[in-house]
């Protein structure tokens, strides 16, 4: 995994604001995210997330496809402004899936100290814990993702 520091920070904002998981979240808000997220670029067929192991980094794609597995069965494609990792993350336990990249990927991603930092901005926390708990249930319900299928270009925000 390569990580580049190769879009401005305002090019970035803008960037997250197209995220479902930001919509309407203020830009200063949106800054503190852009603060603390770093750009990566993957090739297809890496594993950026294994199942019952150890995970330490928050992903945002914002380029290419990821497949998610959970117990050997495919659960989800995971494509442009969404994301994964952040269950790990929340509760501090091993991934519930293995993570794995179908095409390059372009993605954003945060360290567990850059997660803390994001988890620590309440409106931040608790849309990621919405996210979590909906993907929690739909997974268990056995239906797909309306978080995951929600990837669609947002209206740009303002100051």
């Amino acid at each position: 995994m390569k990580r580049f520091r190769l879009r401005s920070a305002n090019k970035k904002v803008e960037e997250l604001a197209t995220v479902p998981l930001f919509d309407h979240v203020p830009r200063r808000v949106l800054e503190v995210i852009g603060a603390n997220v770093d750009e990566v670029r993957v090739g297809p067929g890496e594993t950026l997330i294994r199942e019952h192991h150890h995970n330490d980094t928050f992903w945002i794609v914002m380029e290419g496809e990821a497949e998610m597995v959970i117990a050997g069965r495919k659960r989800r494609e995971i494509g442009p402004r969404q994301f994964f990792g952040a269950t790990s993350m929340l509760d501090g336990k091993p991934a519930v899936a293995t993570v794995v990249s179908k095409t390059p990927m372009r993605a954003y991603v945060a360290s567990a100290d850059q997660f803390r930092a994001l988890e620590g901005n309440e409106t931040i926390a608790l849309r990621l814990f919405h996210y979590a708990l909906e993907r929690m249930r739909e997974d268990l319900e056995g239906r797909p993702s309306a978080s995951a299928t929600a990837a669609r270009p947002r209206a740009r925000r303002g100051p």
